[in-house]
């Protein structure tokens, strides 16, 4: 081969990457890219940028009658204003043990949730508009000894925002 072949083999695959974008290459066969939805300005400034795991968050009984136990998270979606403001999307909860002493403080995983509020009614559900803060109760039936630390990790997942992510490590009360 000469050159002129080699270079010309290189502009051709370089130009299918550029036009074809590079998810194309890491993806599946045959799979798509997720067609994100363009939200015009200004009002793609009130989309969420980034998540937070309240303080608030913790194990607690979620029942009146005491026989519910888990976790109340409580997540703020913090738009481009720094403001707390509603999303839509879906949201994913991830515990984990803690492990001391780590880099990474995330030991094995021991429980996962999906909460979805893309429908007006769950989103509804889900919002406290005095704490502007989503709320879920998310049951977890198992023995929580008082003092035990915690790492939950969530995700947010939107068609109108980049996948955003928030960690928190917390101690389980009585």
């Amino acid at each position: 081969m000469n050159i002129r072949s080699v270079l010309s083999v290189f502009a051709l695959t370089l130009s299918s990457v550029l036009i074809g974008g590079c998810e194309m290459i890491f993806s599946k066969p045959g799979a798509q890219p997720p067609a994100a939805e363009v939200v015009p300005e200004p009002i793609n400034t009130l989309l969420p940028t980034q998540i937070r795991i309240h303080p608030f968050t913790g194990m607690r009984v979620l029942s009146e009658k005491g026989n519910i136990k888990g976790i109340d998270v409580r997540i703020e979606a913090i738009d481009a204003f720094g403001d707390t403001n509603k999303a839509f999307g879906q949201f994913r909860f991830e515990l984990y043990q803690f492990k001391p002493n780590s880099p990474d403080p995330k030991g094995a995983r021991l429980a996962v949730w999906n909460e979805n509020v893309e429908d007006f009614e769950s989103n509804r559900r889900h919002w406290s508009s005095i704490a502007r803060t989503y709320q879920f109760k998310l049951a977890w039936n198992h023995p929580i000894p008082v003092g035990q630390k915690f790492v939950l990790v969530t995700v947010f997942q939107s068609r109108f925002t980049e996948r955003l992510f928030a960690e928190r490590m917390f101690v389980s009360e009585r």
